[in-house]
């Protein structure tokens, strides 16, 4: 790892944002009871050293240049529907279909992106992949339980991560419930074995998502009150690499509050992922976690350098995420019941100080329901590792429950980029 802070580091001191406040955070005594927890939880105290901690402060001044060039080409230099279309054709059918059949390319920006994409990585392990989607799908439904009801709402304090959501008009009318669906659907795609092979459907979602922050990144660098000395950039390198590691090493975090067991090779395989997905989404994989201990001093840095200061978009966002659940589709009766059941789980999850600066409903004790299944979940965990037909039995079962559970948030809709037309204006 150490050699890896090194190659990424800059070579002239970086301007760190103000909301960048690991240094205060990690002398409170809530730190003293995080290190703790994650030392219950997977036996290792957090302690990443300083030039990792550095590397993660400039990251939040620091952008995805290649994909910047993109969308500047695909939607500064043609028509919006040209670059599209261009877009669509490159993702789908692959970089040597944007050339002319007399050598010359429309878009080379676009046709250099995919081209590096197509090439996996020496370093990405195809076994390693599909046993993080074993891993992944044997924990079913609880692991979308700890991405939205702990990952996603928790980090709603952070009033900063909500900052490109509120200036481009993503908190209005139904789109924080799309945009939740569709973050689910981009997630289903990515764990579905081979998902990441080139023209699977998480390795298109994921060049598609890449372009899309280019164009609100665009969008936002343009917009007058954009602060980037209080917040960073736009969708910087710093969230996406927190949002990278809340996708693998805080679901791990709540699937194991729920009584999963993660072995180092199954924590090492989710990472593995992960990080090839951040490959091709143009994060800085370079400084991901590949080990346990690693991944625990990311979730440690993370929540550390995050401020809690949720403001009225934070509590707007906090409210839709629970509020949507009495729209999914299903009697009067099922869709209390769903409310309720993230309800709780969210009270189970996320630590009281968030909770109240969230405002939050109260479970009315409820919150103690989850943990009662640790025991039954244990055993379950641990007889599949020993009992193979059981194992596969778990992972089908798993699965079928997060299928479902995509299906009835998207409806039958097919999540089509194109709609996204208004990143372009």
């Amino acid at each position: 790892m150490a050699s890896h802070q090194q190659t990424t580091r800059s070579s002239v001191d970086v301007e760190i944002p103000n909301r960048f406040v690991f240094a205060e955070s990690h002398r409170t005594f809530r730190a003293s009871k995080i290190r703790w927890g994650f030392k219950l939880l997977f036996g290792h105290k957090p302690n990443p050293d300083d030039a990792l901690i550095r590397c993660f402060a400039e990251s939040y001044m620091q952008a995805d240049k290649v994909g910047d060039a993109v969308a500047e080409e695909l939607f500064a230099s043609m028509k919006p529907q040209q670059g599209m279309r261009l877009l669509k054709q490159g993702i789908e059918q692959g970089a040597d279909s944007l050339m002319q059949d007399n050598g010359e390319c429309d878009a080379p920006a676009l046709f250099d992106l995919i081209k590096k994409a197509e090439h996996k990585p020496e370093w990405v392990d195809q076994s390693k992949l599909d046993l993080a989607c074993r891993t992944i799908h044997r924990c079913g439904r609880h692991a979308m339980y700890a991405l939205g009801d702990l990952a996603l709402l928790g980090g709603y304090a952070n009033a900063d991560i909500a900052k490109p959501l509120a200036f481009t008009g993503a908190l209005n009318g139904n789109s924080s419930f799309d945009r939740v669906s569709e973050t689910t659907s981009f997630w289903f795609d990515v764990t579905t074995p081979g998902g990441l092979d080139i023209h699977a459907k998480g390795y298109n979602s994921a060049i598609r998502v890449r372009i899309m922050h280019a164009l609100v990144r665009r969008r936002l660098l343009a917009h007058p009150d954009w602060n980037s000395a209080e917040w960073g950039l736009p969708i910087n390198q710093g969230d996406s690499l927190a949002t990278n590691v809340a996708f693998s090493m805080l679901m791990i975090l709540g699937c194991k509050m729920l009584g999963w067991r993660f072995e180092d090779e199954d924590i090492e395989a989710v990472l593995h992922l992960w990080r090839y997905a951040g490959y091709l989404m143009g994060d800085n994989y370079q400084l991901l976690p590949q080990t346990r201990q690693e991944g625990v001093n990311w979730l440690y840095m993370v929540a550390m350098a995050s401020r809690i200061n949720p403001d009225k978009d934070s509590l707007e966002l906090a409210g839709s995420y629970l509020e949507a659940f009495r729209e999914v589709p299903g009697s009067p009766l099922y869709q209390t019941f769903v409310y309720w059941l993230h309800r709780v789980y969210s009270g189970f999850f996320i630590p009281g100080d968030i909770r109240k600066a969230l405002n939050l409903p109260t479970t009315y004790g409820l919150k103690l329901l989850p943990a009662l299944q640790a025991p039954v979940v244990w055993s379950l965990d641990w007889l599949s590792r020993r009992w193979p037909a059981l194992d596969k039995k778990l992972r089908g079962f798993g699965r079928a429950g997060q299928a479902y559970i995509v299906s009835s948030r998207l409806q039958g809709r097919e999540v089509d980029f194109q709609d996204k037309q208004t990143l372009t204006r």
